[in-house]
């Protein structure tokens, strides 16, 4: 088992505007969208499936069940899971839920 941290909109000093605009928004410059991914191989040699780890206190932090490719993710056994938490990483009972 491993775990990997993916930030998906990453914080920082960045921002885009066209040349000449008179202001230019930094709203969000702060924080960044991150989760953690666990994934591990079983005994046997297996690619156990992905669980993905938002941080979050409801399940309004998982990605919509609209999301382009969801169902795919879950046909492939991914698991999604928030940790009622103010973090994204994985604690050990999220790895017993994993197994």
């Amino acid at each position: 088992i491993d775990q990997a941290n993916i930030i998906y909109q990453p914080a920082g000093g960045n921002t885009y505007e066209l040349i000449g605009s008179k202001q230019v928004s930094i709203v969000g410059r702060e924080e960044k969208c991150a989760c953690t991914l666990l994934t591990g191989i079983s005994a046997g040699g297996d690619l156990l499936p992905f669980h993905m780890v938002y941080d979050g206190k409801t399940k309004w932090s998982l990605p919509s069940s609209k999301a382009p490719s969801y169902n795919e993710a879950l046909g492939m056994n991914f698991q999604f899971v928030w940790l009622n938490t103010d973090t994204y990483w994985s604690t050990f009972k999220t790895m017993c839920t994993y197994f």
